[in-house]
């Protein structure tokens, strides 16, 4: 313990570091920006995954108007969360499952709910910069 009885931080993992590692992804600045966010916005693995990613062909589909969807439906969810810092919202969003929960391939057309979080949290050891980072429930 440090003399002011905070704890002392043995290890810290920023968002910086998990976006290098591959644990968060930063995807499109441009549509973050576009949508009207001003902060960096993050996915988890899994999250990005879920709601995100397109594999299957067929042209109906693209990342960026699925991270678009994100952007929109989760505003109300984000816009609470950058005013409580570290505090989790969450927010439902509809989607094509790119998978089946297995894994394999989806051959699904209709869309289904997928529950997601969003929270802020600072992106660098500095705290100068924050983010806003998406997950799926229950993920840290």
């Amino acid at each position: 313990m440090t003399s002011n009885d905070e704890p002392e931080v043995i290890h810290q993992y920023t968002a910086e570091q998990a976006v290098a590692d591959g644990a968060l992804v930063h995807l499109s600045p441009v549509t973050a920006l576009e949508a009207g966010y001003a902060i960096t916005v993050l996915l988890t693995r899994a999250a990005y995954e879920e709601v995100v990613e397109w594999t299957r062909g067929g042209g109906w589909q693209s990342e960026d108007a699925r991270f678009w969807d994100v952007l929109n439906v989760g505003r109300a969810a984000a816009k609470a969360a950058l005013t409580s810092p570290g505090r989790v919202f969450g927010f439902k969003l509809l989607r094509v499952a790119n998978r089946t929960p297995t894994g394999a391939p989806s051959a699904a057309t209709t869309p289904m709910p997928a529950l997601l979080e969003v929270r802020a949290e600072a992106f660098d050891t500095a705290g100068e910069r924050g983010c806003l980072i998406i997950s799926l429930p229950g993920e840290n």
